[in-house]
């Protein structure tokens, strides 16, 4: 589920984060020099409920429609086509039904429970590249076979991804410092800038705590010059190195 809601943490989690911290920081300014602001001791007190959902308010009349769809479409969560529900699978059509009673459906239903039927994906060496760190392990996946510097290679994206307008709004210069010096866990957005930056087709395969499939995406160019396979397991990566193109 973590993986599905990753658009809505880009578009909309770590937007409505960093303008809770700009206003906080206003805020502390304020409070520093305002005695109202200060408990008696001298300190900036905790901000008013009233106040943060006025910020909470500010922000959502920041956001249009158009910056959400635009982060789902980066993850490849895109109307494909229509369909008719009654067409669906009966535990399906049932579930999706606007008055769902869940209590009865999981009783009708347990008989789903506990199937897992998912691919099991065999990640080892030598068929697989392993990093050793998990936060630069998208990086180091990235840079096999290419030779470059791993600070040199992280600048050189970081800078391209500057200049993408697909992902204007879509983080802020500290985010872009956090990926630089290590302390952000690059994912979706450095994925995608890799693939426009290299014209290559990525093809992650997202997988559980024990290696079952959870879920498959592709990052696709026209006139790609080759395809690179990821494995991701929450923040690691892993590329497949058997039959790597270099």
């Amino acid at each position: 589920m973590s993986n599905i809601l990753q658009p809505l943490d880009v578009a909309v989690n770590r937007s409505y984060q960093e303008y809770y911290r700009d206003q906080y920081d206003e805020y502390l300014g304020k409070a520093l020099k305002d005695p109202l602001l200060q408990t008696k001791a001298g300190n900036p007190k905790v901000p008013r409920y009233a106040t943060v959902a006025q910020w909470t308010l500010d922000w959502v009349a920041s956001k249009d429609s158009a910056s959400i769809k635009r982060a789902f479409t980066l993850c490849g969560l895109v109307s494909k086509q229509e369909f008719d529900t009654d067409d669906l699978h009966p535990p399906l059509r049932e579930l999706v039904a606007a008055d769902v009673d869940m209590e009865l459906w999981n009783q009708q239903h347990r008989n789903l429970a506990g199937t897992d039927d998912r691919e099991q994906l065999d990640i080892s060496a030598p068929r697989w590249y392993l990093p050793d760190d998990r936060v630069s392990s998208l990086f180091c996946c990235l840079l096999h076979g290419i030779g470059t510097p791993l600070n040199e290679y992280v600048a050189e994206l970081t800078s391209y991804m500057e200049t993408l307008r697909d992902l204007d709004g879509l983080f802020d210069a500290g985010y872009m410092a956090g990926i630089r010096d290590g302390a952000e866990e690059p994912g979706e957005l450095e994925l995608y800038a890799a693939s426009q930056m290299h014209r290559w087709t990525i093809e992650v395969s997202t997988v559980d705590t024990m290696n079952k499939l959870v879920s498959k995406f592709s990052y696709t160019v026209d006139d790609s010059a080759k395809t690179v396979c990821l494995v991701r397991s929450g923040s690691y990566f892993a590329v497949k190195v058997d039959g790597y193109a270099i």
